[in-house]
């Protein structure tokens, strides 16, 4: 169809056909540890009206069977095109739920029909609008997974969604603003962790960070997780390293990374608390990821840390960078470039269970 515009003159655009409604999730992941009790997870549907017309009908999820929901089912109204309600639901996941992936199905029932269609819209004035469509699940899964009662801060960096992977696991976060940065009482914490490039993104991170290094001196431990050039430029780290390496004599390549999510990772120390509490690490923890392994590696680095993986690219040189460690003080550091921004999001089970045990050291034993 086309239309006119007082600025931009005729504008012709597709017609599409969509769903009356469109189904979506709040969130299309639940992480839930294995346990011997039932446990009890929050599912949030919303509804949006595509039709011009009133519409009404019956929300709910399908789940697997020893599955319960509540309410069972929600009735909605909506008036008007592109009204939308939200709704929520408890779902009890029941006790010896065996490990596995399991879905759940979010749909609108409206005159005998079902919808159960997400629908991301792409508009833009320069081109046509284009609407990508997804079924409405959620993937639940139960995982072979513990994590020590730590109190976590978040220094959230360019932008991840690490945060909701630490509360899926059961832990509250706190987000750190500048304020806690440079004033706050980080004793309260038990374990930092560093967003994506916030030595990039947060001038307050940068200028904290030796008030983040005294935290881990004193007991805490910070978890740092990929940073560029600028971390080690400005000798963030607390001992010294290099983020380049030099290829044929002459090259210098800045981002040492491992590209193949499915390039063998070998533990370099099979007996460090990352790999023991609360959860027991083994290669099989590194199956299934997804795009890479990890970037921004220390390509040198002092031999006062600990390097506790290796693993690289077919044909090319072996690296120990992406996750090294070290002990300062009372506390612990670590330097972790493996795409956990990336694995967390997408459920990845290795990647919650090693993640997690990186947040639990400061409640570790193991020596």
């Amino acid at each position: 169809y086309r239309y006119a515009d007082d600025i931009r003159g005729e504008i012709r655009r597709d017609l599409n056909v969509v769903p009356k409604v469109a189904v979506g999730l709040e969130s299309d992941l639940l992480v839930v540890p294995a346990s011997i009790k039932a446990q009890k997870r929050r599912l949030v549907m919303t509804i949006t009206n595509n039709s011009p017309n009133a519409v009404s009908g019956t929300a709910r999820f399908n789940a697997p069977v020893g599955w319960t929901l509540s309410p069972n089912s929600a009735e909605f109204s909506l008036a008007k095109k592109n009204e939308k309600i939200t709704l929520a639901f408890d779902v009890t996941i029941p006790l010896n739920a065996k490990i596995g992936d399991y879905k759940l199905t979010a749909n609108a029932m409206i005159d005998n029909q079902t919808y159960n269609q997400q629908m991301q819209e792409i508009a833009y004035p320069h081109i046509q609008t284009h609407r990508i469509f997804s079924d409405a699940d959620v993937s639940a899964q139960v995982l072979d997974l513990k994590v020590a009662p730590v109190r976590v801060g978040y220094i959230m960096g360019s932008g991840d969604k690490v945060p909701e992977a630490i509360q899926r696991m059961g832990l509250s976060v706190m987000m750190l603003e500048e304020k806690d940065l440079s004033t706050g009482d980080l004793s309260k914490f038990d374990t930092i962790v560093v967003g994506i490039r916030a030595s990039q993104v947060r001038p307050d991170f940068v200028e904290n960070n030796s008030r983040l290094l005294d935290f881990v001196k004193n007991g805490g431990t910070l978890i740092v997780q990929y940073q560029q050039q600028e971390y080690v430029s400005q000798n963030l780290p607390p001992f010294p390293a290099k983020m380049d390496m030099v290829i044929n004599g002459t090259q210098r390549i800045s981002n040492v990374r491992v590209v193949d999510e499915n390039a063998p990772v070998k533990i370099l120390q099979p007996n460090n608390p990352v790999f023991n509490f609360p959860n027991k690490i083994t290669s099989t923890d590194f199956a299934n990821w997804v795009q890479e392994r990890n970037l921004y590696n220390f390509s040198e680095f002092d031999a006062k840390y600990t390097p506790l993986l290796e693993s690289h690219d077919e044909g090319e040189p072996e690296n120990g960078g992406g996750m090294v460690y070290a002990e300062i003080g009372r506390g612990k550091y670590v330097y972790s470039s493996y795409s956990w921004f990336r694995q967390l999001p997408r459920g990845v089970p290795g990647a919650y269970r090693i993640f997690a045990n990186m947040l639990s050291l400061p409640k570790s034993k193991v020596k």
